[in-house]
């Protein structure tokens, strides 16, 4: 038997289309929330200042909470379905679910796996009851709460329900540190270039204020939203690295084994969006203060307006795709490779981590400076623009 028979053997079969979609799905419900919240709690101007783009994105506070209701609810049969061992189909039945509901806890936990379906349920009750509440009020607070909601509904499966262990608590915190960023990138992404690109597609004549004003929040909206990628890199960056190295033991193993070259997959997306984010930081953004510095109504109105949401979309299609690629990161490069489990968590991996996180917030915060508004510099970008 070769060698690479060895791993495919050693590895997780690939899930079917079907899982496929309603594992990307399930992601992207509450990665959707997020960004309709935190585009209204923060990003956006108020309604109630003459804010535009506010009102645009609440508007798809419904269709998000119909998302995350039907995703949920599939994820939750999908994973009955994987947990009794039968297919998604069988899973609507009674017997199925009722022995997935009343499964004893794994080894350690004092919670069975349907126990803590059910308390994700009912956290997505929440999140979608808090949609329909910004729907109909649009207050910011009600944005916080959508933007907390979505985060914590897809860490429930993660939270430790039993006695905590080091590499345990380890691991559960640092995958929802991972699963925060992600959701806050990759919502805030999806949310604001939908908003953008259907706004270029209007053809409604609207009168020069208007106009300058709606530019004015798009200018606001992105260098807000720049910030919050920088913390969401900065996250994924931390808990990412650890996480890999739980399960790829060298960087041979990415392209050797079938774990790997998934990863390799979903590492090479998030380097289109890397890409794709530092354009935006490094040339759009200084062009756009450069042009508000100087007066240039037309220049800011189509870099913030027309342009910045294209360079958004790319990112936005890149997101999806990592989303794609998550459901068929099962079980371990390690384990493939034939190797020993990573060491566990102990003070030296914490203060390897500790240098990492200050070693990859000095580079993002250096990384961020941009020219000074109205500088030369900025001034030359929007004439070469």
């Amino acid at each position: 038997m070769s060698s690479f028979s060895v791993l495919a053997a050693a590895a997780p079969p690939a899930p079917g289309v079907g899982r496929v979609v309603i594992e990307a799905a399930y992601y992207a419900g509450p990665a959707i929330a997020v960004g309709v919240g935190s585009t209204v709690a923060w990003l956006a101007p108020p309604e109630s200042t003459g804010g535009v783009v506010a009102g645009r994105v609440r508007r798809l506070a419904i269709p998000a909470a119909i998302l995350v209701a039907v995703t949920t609810l599939l994820e939750f049969v999908a994973v009955a379905a994987r947990t009794e061992r039968t297919g998604i189909g069988s899973a609507f039945g009674r017997s199925v679910l009722d022995g997935y509901l009343h499964a004893k806890p794994a080894r350690g936990n004092t919670l069975g796996a349907g126990t803590v379906g059910v308390l994700q349920l009912g956290v997505c009750l929440v999140l979608v009851l808090s949609l329909v509440l910004l729907r109909v009020r649009g207050a910011r607070s009600a944005g916080w709460a959508v933007a907390v909601l979505g985060v914590l509904t897809i860490a429930v499966p993660r939270i430790p329900f039993g006695p905590v262990h080091t590499d345990g608590l380890a691991e559960s915190v640092l995958t929802t540190v991972h699963l925060a960023g992600a959701l806050l990138w990759a919502g805030g992404l999806l949310v604001l270039a939908f908003i953008g690109v259907t706004g270029l597609l209007r053809r409604s004549p609207v009168d020069a204020e208007t106009t300058d004003r709606v530019a004015a929040e798009w200018s606001r909206i992105w260098a807000r939203f720049g910030s919050v990628a920088l913390v969401a890199v900065g996250l994924l960056v931390v808990s990412g690295s650890w996480l890999a190295w739980t399960h790829v033991g060298t960087p041979a193993q990415l392209f050797t084994t079938p774990y790997g070259r998934y990863l390799a997959i979903k590492l090479a997306l998030v380097a289109v969006m890397l890409v794709a984010g530092g354009y935006n930081a490094r040339v759009l953004l200084p062009r756009i203060e450069a042009a508000r510095a100087g007066g240039d109504r037309v220049g800011v109105l189509w870099l913030a307006v027309r342009h910045f949401p294209k360079v958004v979309a790319v990112e936005a299609i890149a997101a999806v795709g990592v989303l794609l690629v998550v459901p068929f990161l099962a079980g371990s490069a390690r384990t493939e490779a034939g190797w020993a489990a990573a060491r566990s968590f102990d003070l030296t991996v914490f203060g390897t981590g500790v240098v990492l996180a200050g070693l990859v917030a000095a580079a993002l915060w250096a990384g961020s400076r941009t020219a000074p508004r109205g500088s030369a510099d900025a001034r030359e970008s929007v004439r070469a623009a």
